[in-house]
Order: C-alpha cells, then sequence, then structure tokens
C-alpha cells in the first residue's frame, strides 16, 4: 500500500524467467510473506485466417495505463491484508512461446 507512482510496470520485449526469479529472490529477505501468487501469459501460436500467429506486438498509452495499474494495486491493497505487489506487462514484440 504504497503511494509510489511512476512505478515502472511495462518491460520492453518479453519477460525473461530470470527477471521473474530475479523479482521473487528481492523478497526472500521479507520474513512475513507466506506466498507468491504468480499470473504468466504466454503467447500461443494459434491458427487465425489460416495463418499461424508468430509474435503479437503490445502498444498503450503509458501514462494511462500506468496510472490504472497504480489504481488496480491500491484499491487491492484496501480491500486485501496484503505485503508487497508487483505488476508488470510486456510492451512491443512479444514472439510465439514467450511470456
Amino acid at each position: 500500500m504504497t503511494n509510489k507512482k511512476n512505478i515502472k510496470v511495462f518491460i520492453e520485449g518479453a519477460i525473461s524467467s530470470s527477471f521473474i526469479g530475479e523479482s521473487i529472490l528481492k523478497h526472500s529477505t521479507k520474513k512475513n510473506i507466506g506466498a507468491h501468487s504468480i499470473f504468466l501469459g504466454q503467447v500461443r501460436n494459434d491458427i487465425i485466417n489460416q495463418q499461424e500467429v508468430k509474435a503479437i506486438e503490445y502498444s498503450a498509452y503509458n501514462e494511462m495505463a500506468e496510472e490504472k495499474f497504480h489504481e488496480i494495486r491500491e484499491d487491492a491493497f484496501k480491500k486485501y491484508d496484503l505485503i508487497c505487489m508487483h505488476i508488470y506487462h510486456s510492451m512491443g514484440v512479444v514472439n510465439a512461446g514467450e511470456i
């Protein structure tokens, strides 16, 4: 429930497994955290109009999107007994199979 505006949400390209691991590792000193809940979206190589999806290109109006992510985060802290929350989302091209 911090008032951290300007928290960087967007990661250019795919979010690597090392980034995810490092994010969790940073919390190993916080002994009051009992669990980590992670949602990971992965680009599927669906067939659309007889063509295989090779990648998705994500774009956003960064300032507005980061403001909304911040609102969602703060609402969650008000509603639930949370210690920490991070939101990350890819920006740009993410290939099929990547997170």
